[in-house]
């Protein structure tokens, strides 16, 4: 049953219309599907393979960035990786050269912010979940830049198109990404407030920490992606589960930041890998007590850190058992 349609460049001579159907999620990228999926073509460079997708369901519709290496604006906004986006009828999503309006005949509706638009520049909105909080960050990055001064596009590009890579897998894991920032990834788990709940979000995010260091094992022996010999790629991880305050401030679709202190906490712990290892992975105890039965931990003792009256119990992410 179609839901909606998508107008790709509407104010073109060559603009066409895309019927979207119940339940689809339509994938935007520069390549056909190798797998013959049906998937909206948007043949240009400044694309990415898997650039973004719109989830069309009857209740209503969202689009995501999937890391892409240029992004994806909604009215001019530009969206967080792996952040769902509301989307409303008339929206415009521009992706590199194209612009998609899209028309959903169901779900959701144009809000009218005539008279509120000036408040919702200050709109704050603050929901309290609990979270298994993910941060990745590239090893050496900064001698990485110094050496390459002169040419910090290169480097940039490089580490814009790992994350690409990464947040691919977290979406795919069930995560969430709340930010790239330069040589760093930020992602969540989100479950309910039962031990049942937490344990499936703190397993997941395990998982997928495991599988992303897999992942830039390979990247890193290929020298196109990654062309830096004397640098070679590391990702350093950290993972702490707890309450967080998921807020957004702005305009009301704006994307939500993971606020207070366990996602303090998860950037402290990352902080503690020591130069020498080779792409670690530690975990607090929370997130090992959830854990514990499906992974191998190495314990690696209390540490104080700021902020936390208590030593914080730090574990190694071995492998799955």
């Amino acid at each position: 049953m179609v839901i909606g349609t998508i107008t790709v460049n509407p104010d073109s001579p060559d603009k066409y219309l895309v019927e979207v159907e119940e339940g689809e999620t339509l994938e935007i990228g520069r390549k056909p599907s190798p797998d013959g999926k049906r998937k909206l073509v948007l043949p240009f460079p400044e694309v990415s393979g898997r650039h973004a997708e719109i989830r069309c369901k009857s209740s209503g519709w969202t689009v995501i960035d999937n890391g892409s290496t240029n992004g994806t604006e909604v009215n001019g906004v530009r969206l967080t990786p792996g952040r769902e986006h509301i989307l409303n009828p008339g929206d415009k999503i521009c992706i590199a050269q194209y612009e998609l309006v899209v028309a959903p005949t169901t779900g959701n509706q144009v809000e009218d912010t005539s008279s509120t638009e000036e408040q919702d520049r200050t709109h704050l909105r603050i929901n309290l979940i609990n979270a298994t909080i993910l941060v990745g960050d590239i090893k050496g990055f900064t001698s990485l830049m110094e050496d390459y001064a002169d040419r910090p596009s290169i480097v940039m590009q490089a580490a814009q198109n790992v994350f690409e890579m990464l947040s691919e897998r977290i979406n795919k894991q069930y995560g969430q990404v709340e930010k790239i920032a330069g040589d760093a990834i930020m992602a969540y788990w989100q479950g309910d407030d039962s031990f049942s709940g937490a344990s499936m979000q703190a397993f997941q995010a395990c998982k997928t920490a495991l599988e992303l260091r897999d992942i830039i094992k390979k990247l890193a022996k290929d020298t196109k992606l990654w062309p830096f010999k004397e640098h070679p790629l590391l990702l350093d991880m950290a993972l702490a589960t707890g309450p967080v305050a998921a807020g957004a401030i702005g305009h009301a679709n704006a994307n939500t930041s993971l606020l207070g202190d366990t996602a303090n906490l998860v950037f402290r712990l990352e902080k503690l890998i020591k130069d020498d290892t080779i792409g670690d992975i530690v975990v607090e105890s929370q997130t090992y007590s959830m854990a514990s039965k499906h992974f191998q931990f190495e314990p690696l003792g209390q540490f104080n850190v700021k902020g936390r009256q208590r030593a914080v119990d730090v574990y190694r992410l071995l492998g799955q058992l």
